[in-house]
């Protein structure tokens, strides 16, 4: 049975047992299925619904339903379940993750969820990871791992890690770590750099630098999210400013990091944030799109002054009316493709001329202003051609060519600016671009209106 064919039949049938308040049978079922099902067809429950159904759950069932959940959702169960459902799921999260989730709760209620959990060394490793900025990656690392001394042998050090090693500490071997006594990092290794290396060759020969894969605790998570793209890393160490090893990113980490960062910049791309994709309140929602949309009111207004100053030619020239929608309209898409691609761009560190890279898009404007100029200006002429002359076709492509470029031009150049001065770039998408452009070309294509048809 398919994924989609499965949550159609679980989805009906579990509300059906809540409405009826059957938990025995409810229970029954939710053992049928896996975590990840559940978590699949979580979204389809309302809020009271998510919570009964986390209730009946085994606990075993429970936690794995838990990690698999976004965070805000981790939060919303937290916050309203019984400190008995909540204390086994403390226990059995991982410090990193708990961190994760704490870093936005009130401290009061941080305060009642560290109350409920006994691990000492997990209290311990929370409060330290909490001191770091949120989303930096002192705030993201694993504050355990396993460290290795450079005069251990290989066969030393495989001896070591089977005596540590837990089950649930398996993605640990994805890279291992060598330190002096004092914690200082020296190289790292992998468990198959260990396991084909003699038995007697030292650690210090066998690893390999770290140099550039060294991450400070207060680097930002999208750069850390570059550093793992660029060395294609398993794991990453976390050093602080003495060298010394004092945690490690890996993977899993970063999967969610970029999921996030890509969220947060499509969101910014349309003038809102991230949290309006899972915001439930109309109010907040508008709270959020509300400010890019009067900048877009405010260009229209601009939009509509210059149209009232060349009147007389449109009085004159009626035809330029039913053209000016679709020349801005043109300009706007290429202008938001150039900023979706320079963005994108300099999210990857992949601008490394940004001349360049504005000219290049400048000139993508340019050929397809001139391919769709010399398309629009010939239906132009082929529909007013006997009405307006030529004149008016040349106004058309003309404009149609300026609009292009220019849009395609400020695509480019939007984002690179305000990179530069510290501005997140995907601020700099649809509503920047687009408004500019309609300003541009509307004066662009009612001034040569104005000077080329000024007999007719």
């Amino acid at each position: 049975m398919d994924k989609t064919h499965s949550m159609a039949l679980l989805v009906p049938e579990i509300k059906e047992l809540l409405s009826e308040k059957n938990f025995v049978l409810l229970k029954q079922i939710a053992k049928e299925y896996s975590p990840l099902e559940l978590a699949d067809c979580w979204k389809f429950f309302s809020e009271e619904e998510r919570l009964h159904i986390f209730r009946i759950l085994p606990a075993r069932s429970a936690l794995k339903v838990f990690e698999i959940l976004d965070i805000d959702e981790q939060r919303f169960l937290l916050n309203r379940l019984s400190e008995e459902s909540v204390t086994p799921i403390l226990e059995g999260i991982d410090s990193p993750d708990l961190a994760k989730i704490f870093h936005k709760m009130p401290d009061r209620a941080v305060k009642k969820m560290t109350s409920l959990i006994k691990r000492q060394e997990a209290l311990a490793h929370i409060d330290y990871l909490m001191k770091f900025p949120q989303h930096t990656a002192g705030s993201l690392m694993h504050p355990e791992f396993i460290k290795l001394s450079p005069r251990m042998s290989a066969k030393q050090a495989l001896v070591l890690l089977q005596a540590i090693m837990k089950p649930n500490q398996k993605s640990h071997l994805s890279s291992l770590y060598v330190t002096d006594d004092q914690g200082k990092l020296f190289g790292a290794l992998t468990i198959e750099d260990l396991l084909i290396a003699p038995e007697d060759e030292k650690l210090s020969v066998i690893m390999s630098s770290v140099e550039g894969i060294k991450l400070k605790p207060g680097t930002d998570q999208e750069e850390v999210a570059k550093v793992f793209e660029k060395y294609r890393l398993a794991s990453a160490p976390v050093v602080d400013d003495d060298g010394r090893l004092i945690g490690i990113l890996t993977l899993d980490d970063i999967i969610s990091i970029v999921r996030n960062e890509a969220t947060e910049d499509i969101a910014k791309m349309v003038g809102t944030r991230a949290v309006d994709i899972r915001e439930r309140s109309v109010f907040r929602t508008v709270q959020f799109r509300m400010p890019w949309l009067l900048v877009t009111l405010c260009t229209g207004m601009t939009i509509s002054f210059i149209i009232k100053h060349y009147e007389p030619i449109l009085a004159k020239v009626i035809a330029l009316a039913s053209f000016s929608p679709l020349i801005a309209g043109m300009g706007g898409n290429v202008g938001s493709q150039s900023a979706t691609v320079v963005v994108r761009s300099i999210a990857l560190g992949q601008v490394n001329n940004k001349t360049k890279t504005i000219v290049r898009e400048m000139c993508v404007g340019l050929v397809l202003g001139v391919f769709y100029g010399f398309f629009l200006g010939l239906a132009a002429f082929l529909i007013y051609g006997n009405q307006y002359h030529i004149e008016f076709s040349i106004v058309i492509a003309i404009a149609m060519l300026t609009s292009m470029t220019i849009a395609a031009t400020m695509g480019a150049i939007g984002p690179i600016v305000l990179s530069r001065i510290g501005v997140d770039p995907a601020t700099a998408t649809a509503p920047m671009i687009t408004t500019i452009t309609d300003i541009i070309s509307n004066l662009t294509y009612f001034a040569l209106a104005t000077i080329l048809l000024s007999h007719v």
